[in-house]
């Protein structure tokens, strides 16, 4: 199967691209925007894989992207890419001011960065399935939607649109046999989230030791895909 993995060149993308990628019948065509070395280094060691460089914040870029997309006869789309809010106060967190604090143009941006590439690229996709009578749609949430943090609206606010739209791709999609499903991760360790001020992941464990790894997520969506035949959305939370 062509599989399209959207931020697959570091944390949990490059753990779904690395797991996806044993199995040789695949090829795993993955998108990345400044992690070139990273990009290079999966490329080398999965000769099975494809990186596709693409900033989706770049309307130029995108359209590109959007065009060869039409020629890469995909199977499955796995919706992981997320541009977090920068943060200079608190590095490699999804966390900014309280909601009632913030400034309505950052809802405006953090929308037009991640939700319309989003929109694009599965809405690309699910004109391809439709002819193929197939296709498998994945997209990456967060178990945050249940249990919002505070300084989260942004993010949550996001994943929730995206946990919206899963359901109507599946709704609408059902009678061409393409699924729509949605997975909804713990906190992770990642090599953004590293930068995090230890207090907060400490907060982030819930009474447990343990994070959830990339590791984890990635066999998830791997069983996922292998076992699943629902055809419409549902969503699994680690």
């Amino acid at each position: 199967m062509n599989i399209l993995v959207t931020g697959g060149s570091s944390g949990l993308g490059k753990s779904i691209v690395e797991k996806l990628s044993l199995d040789k019948k695949n090829h795993i065509y993955f998108t990345y925007n400044n992690s070139i070395q990273s990009s290079k280094n999966i490329c080398s060691k999965y000769p099975n894989t494809t990186s596709i460089k693409c900033d989706f914040t770049n309307k130029l870029e995108l359209d590109i992207f959007l065009e060869n997309l039409k020629k890469l006869n995909i199977s499955v789309l796995i919706n992981n890419f997320y541009s977090w809010p920068k943060n200079p106060l608190m590095p490699g967190t999804f966390l900014t001011k309280n909601f009632h604090k913030m400034d309505e143009n950052i809802f405006v941006d953090e929308f037009k960065n991640n939700i319309i590439p989003n929109i694009l690229i599965t809405q690309e996709v699910i004109k391809n399935f439709r002819i193929k009578k197939f296709g498998k749609i994945i997209t990456v949430l967060s178990s945050f939607l249940d249990s919002p943090t505070i300084g989260s609206s942004l993010y949550i606010s996001n994943k929730n649109y995206l946990k919206g739209l899963a359901k109507v791709w599946a709704v609408e999609n059902v009678k061409f046999n393409i699924t729509s499903n949605t997975i909804s991760p713990s906190f992770m360790l990642t090599p953004y989230t590293l930068k995090m001020d230890e207090r907060l992941i400490d907060q982030f464990k819930n009474n447990s030791d343990e994070l959830m790894t990339v590791n984890n997520v990635s066999e998830k969506i791997s069983d996922f895909l292998n076992n699943v035949d629902t055809k419409y959305e549902h969503d699994i939370s680690l």
